[in-house]
């Protein structure tokens, strides 16, 4: 319940800040109304500029026709805003202090071993998530030792960059655990990353020598497969990548971490 609660947020914020937007476009509009007459194909604009004036003045430039056709579709979107922001603050006010989901974690821990609650706490979920077994893929004796912070083994610098942000951000990850792709076996992701917030799982491939044409077409074919899997950039799917001239840096990291995984 917490992500209604979030996305209520969300919606308020953007309806507040649409509201502003378009009071501020209306302020210096023309008065009166568009009235808007049909004639088969024949369309004609008048300016009612005032409650009296019912017909209104032919228009033949369609500049003051735009100008209040807009003005009255603000107007009306403000209101729309008005009453919906209405609407979430009501739904605020209404809404119990605890969800549902959120009333095990409130009682006394012997009580909670006495419980089968309606589902996980945030806590032990992502303790059975991380305690996930499973085999990864074998080092060769030519792979070069890069050791993240939590002591796990990756397989190159821009991997230990992600795996040790991951570990600071406190995002559960797996690195290279097994994944069956259709059409092609099992592949392993780079990182098997989770949002905590959404309890969704995703995949994470870095790519890191997209200057080599044939590391390029590689990877375009994994990212291929992923798809034909229905795996899709931005829902399941993560990817960085990487050449010699645009090195993995943090600030891209932090981006796509705060978008996706918080």
């Amino acid at each position: 319940m917490n992500e209604i609660k979030k996305t209520m947020e969300e919606r308020k914020k953007y309806l507040l800040k649409l509201k502003v937007e378009k009071t501020r476009a209306t302020k210096n509009t023309l008065k009166g109304r568009l009235r808007i007459s049909c004639h088969g194909n024949r369309v004609q604009y008048y300016w009612r500029k005032g409650p009296e004036d019912i017909n209104g003045t032919y228009l033949k430039d369609k500049t003051i026709a735009h100008e209040l056709a807009q003005k009255e579709y603000d107007a009306q979107i403000i209101r729309l805003a008005e009453k919906e922001i209405q609407a979430i603050n009501k739904y605020f006010n209404v809404y119990p202090t605890k969800d549902i989901e959120e009333f095990y974690s409130t009682l006394h821990p012997e009580r909670q071993k006495l419980l089968l609650p309606i589902m996980e706490t945030q806590e032990q979920f992502v303790a059975n998530w991380k305690n996930v077994t499973f085999v990864g893929k074998d080092f060769s004796k030519e792979t070069a030792e890069y050791y993240s912070v939590n002591g796990e083994r990756v397989r190159s610098k821009s991997e230990l960059i992600i795996a040790d942000y991951l570990e600071r951000e406190g995002i559960p990850y797996r690195y290279e655990c097994p994944l069956y792709l259709d059409g092609f076996g099992n592949v392993y992701p780079d990182f098997t990353v989770l949002n905590i917030r959404t309890r969704k799982e995703m995949y994470w491939e870095h790519f890191g020598m997209m200057d080599n044409p044939i590391y390029a077409e590689k990877a375009i074919q994994k990212v291929a497969t992923y798809e034909k899997n229905h795996y899709f950039q931005g829902e399941h799917l993560l990817i960085t990548y990487e050449t010699q001239n645009s090195p993995l840096n943090q600030k891209n990291l932090k981006l796509i971490v705060d978008h996706y995984l918080k």
